[in-house]
């Protein structure tokens, strides 16, 4: 999936990316890498061709900001996330200091989703 990715994106830009979740995404907290890794997304679907193929990551990314819950696009960008992180050294999967299992993946796709929200704009 790395690849369809770096297809997406082109290498400079994947490259540029790859050394700043080496550098920072280690012992980033996850609420802030997960925007440098929603950026990612968000950057990617603005490159995507006019076509996608069904089952592509871009069909996934597509369905994504389309606002698809849970569905194979979910699956598969949660998959891609979790390639990102391990590239990086990073671990996906994190435990919160009450012992809850969480990961960065779910916290990206978050942030992905809600890139436009502005909570303010809504009263």
């Amino acid at each position: 999936m790395l690849k369809e990715f770096k297809r997406i994106i082109g290498d400079p830009v994947y490259n540029a990316y790859l050394s700043t979740r080496k550098v920072i995404g280690p012992d980033a907290r996850t609420h802030r890498i997960s925007v440098v890794i929603a950026a990612m997304l968000r950057y990617a679907l603005r490159m995507l061709p006019e076509q996608c193929e069904k089952d592509s990551l871009g069909a996934a990314l597509i369905s994504l900001d389309e606002g698809a819950d849970r569905s194979d696009g979910y699956r598969r960008v949660a998959d891609l996330i979790e390639e990102l992180c391990r590239e990086a050294g990073m671990c996906n999967r994190r435990q919160s200091a009450r012992g809850d299992q969480y990961s960065i993946a779910d916290n990206v796709i978050a942030e992905h989703c809600a890139w436009y929200n502005m909570p303010w704009e809504e009263y």
